[in-house]
């Protein structure tokens, strides 16, 4: 897609990138099929995304697999992939959250998001 359809511009943190190096063809052609939507639309709805707090949004990968990939919005028209995961279950489990957390932290302190 030419970077003029664009209302966002999707930068994953070295985690998720070595995460989704690790995930089928499948997961990583989902994936990339709902990036291009957040990246074109500027936003995800069910039941390829949804809210998870007030900061905090998760990609939902779940035709080719379970896999849960948390995101956020950056200054200007950035959003970063900050931590991914295998969803096993129904509740987001607290150590996932907690590290998703750390990486909006890090984040902040380098300007990048509000």
């Amino acid at each position: 897609m030419s970077n003029s359809m664009k209302k966002k511009f999707f930068k994953e943190l070295p985690q998720v990138e070595s995460f989704m190096a690790a995930q089928s063809v499948e997961v990583n052609t989902e994936y990339k099929d709902i990036v291009d939507g957040l990246e074109r639309n500027g936003r995800l709805s069910m039941p390829n995304g949804e809210k998870v707090d007030a900061s905090l949004f998760a990609i939902r990968v779940i035709q080719a697999g379970n896999v849960r990939i948390f995101y956020v919005y950056g200054i200007g028209s950035n959003i970063y992939g900050i931590h991914a995961y295998d969803k096993k279950m129904q509740q987001i489990p607290g150590k996932e959250l907690d590290l998703a957390h750390k990486a909006i932290k890090i984040l902040r302190k380098g300007g990048r998001v509000k």
